[in-house]
């Protein structure tokens, strides 16, 4: 068992041209999170194989256009729809119900295709995550699944505070992830797939003991191009130092712990500002603590943001904030690298594992109070305020990050792993 990801490189050289089955249960070009993994997992992947995509038919009316205007080598595209139980499908993406039956009308669409022509391998790409199934193992054909995520966690003393509801939530989260190892249905994939694909040792450690042997850490996402033209050069040491969160606002993003830092370096006299870019539930809740706090005149929150303008937050911040608990990714981090702006994340989940030493802090949690961490947090921020030639050096290290975490690197890093393990020859 692999616990550490491929490093920051291209692969040696390609094997020759596979025939490939994606299944994308999410699959666009227009959107971000799961649909955008897919998209941007597709484009590179065809630059390496033969693809036959199968995908939700959902996703025609964004794919299709995309593919007229710029079409892709050897893509094949097939549209599997599944029960709507009386909604609109647009409603029901998210729902795992909605998915297993999708799943399954895929396993009597995709047996054909295998009959007529020779494949190399079946991918099961998105939805991304250990707990939801796929049934497209025992067809004969080798099945990897991944990158997946959803093993990650985070002690629950960290969610002290927030309300009642997002508590539960976590709560309710973190029994189920106890009990994935036991549901059938999540198993099924894993137990039948030659390679799982994990973006974290945590989900890697959330598999029953005897699949972990066949996982390997592969992580999923890609920089966007580095552009530094927002990138704002102020005077060493101008104030006040501007702190940035973009995500979801929800209990996991861990921004109600990034509230209670910035508090404690304003009572301690440091000159700081913090931009959230994100909606969610918990919006209410850090409008009421930000009131309670007095933090009113020192953070903003700004809502959703076109990704325009979220760029050009990113250009204007000293430093990008992201104190999330369990994100098995973190696109924001790769954003943020790709702007020239270091990041302060927690040792948790995926976002350390796009970072390094010279380009980020990351906090260790293990034994930390969740007072004890809000005061981590505070201290990091306030080392680099007090040494903006280091600031500086990170800022530099983070476009480097980005420049060599591209899209490309990581699928031809994935399946350098894959045509190994499958003894796939140059």
């Amino acid at each position: 068992m692999n616990l550490h990801p491929a490093p920051h490189k291209l692969p040696g050289p390609a094997t020759q041209r596979r025939r490939i089955l994606l299944s994308c249960f999410a699959c666009s070009p227009l959107w971000g999170s799961e649909p955008g993994v897919g998209w941007r997992w597709l484009v590179e992947l065809s630059q390496l194989h033969d693809v036959v995509l199968v995908t939700h038919g959902y996703f025609r009316e964004h794919l299709e256009p995309a593919l007229r205007s710029a079409p892709l080598p050897g893509l094949e595209v097939h549209y599997c729809e599944a029960y709507a139980f009386g909604a609109p499908p647009h409603r029901q993406l998210n729902s795992r119900l909605f998915y297993i039956g999708w799943q399954l009308r895929l396993r009597r669409l995709v047996r054909p295709l295998l009959k007529e022509k020779s494949f190399d391998l079946v991918h099961h790409l998105t939805w991304g995550t250990f707990r939801f199934p796929t049934f497209l193992g025992g067809l004969g054909v080798p099945l990897v699944m991944g990158p997946l995520g959803g093993g990650d966690s985070a002690p629950l003393r960290f969610y002290r505070g927030l309300p009642f509801r997002a508590q539960a939530f976590e709560w309710l989260r973190s029994l189920s992830l106890r009990l994935a190892r036991f549901d059938p249905l999540a198993l099924w994939g894993p137990k039948a797939s030659t390679l799982i694909l994990c973006k974290t040792a945590d989900t890697v450690a959330a598999l029953p003991a005897q699949l972990r042997a066949r996982a390997v850490i592969a992580l999923e996402i890609g920089a966007p191009p580095v552009d530094l033209s927002s990138r704002v050069q102020r005077p060493t040491g101008q104030l006040p130092f501007r702190l940035l969160f973009a995500g979801t606002l929800t209990a996991v993003k861990g921004i109600a712990l990034a509230l209670a830092a910035v508090d404690q370096l304003l009572q301690s006299g440091y000159d700081v500002t913090l931009d959230i870019a994100g909606q969610g539930p918990l919006r209410a809740h850090l409008q009421n603590d930000m009131d309670r706090r007095g933090l009113g005149k020192r953070v903003r929150l700004l809502g959703m943001l076109e990704r325009a303008e979220l760029f050009d937050l990113y250009g204007r911040a000293d430093l990008f904030i992201f104190p999330s608990l369990h994100d098995s990714s973190g696109n924001v981090v790769l954003e943020s690298l790709s702007r020239g702006l270091p990041v302060l994340c927690l040792d948790l989940c995926g976002p350390k594992y796009y970072v390094n030493a010279d380009c980020a802090l990351v906090l260790p949690t293990a034994d930390r109070s969740k007072a004890q961490l809000e005061k981590d947090l505070a201290d990091a921020i306030a080392c680099l305020i007090q040494d903006r030639p280091r600031l500086q050096r990170m800022s530099e290290e983070a476009v480097r990050q980005a420049t060599i975490q591209t899209w490309s690197a990581r699928v031809e890093t994935a399946y350098q792993m894959i045509g190994s393990h499958l003894g796939w020859t140059a």
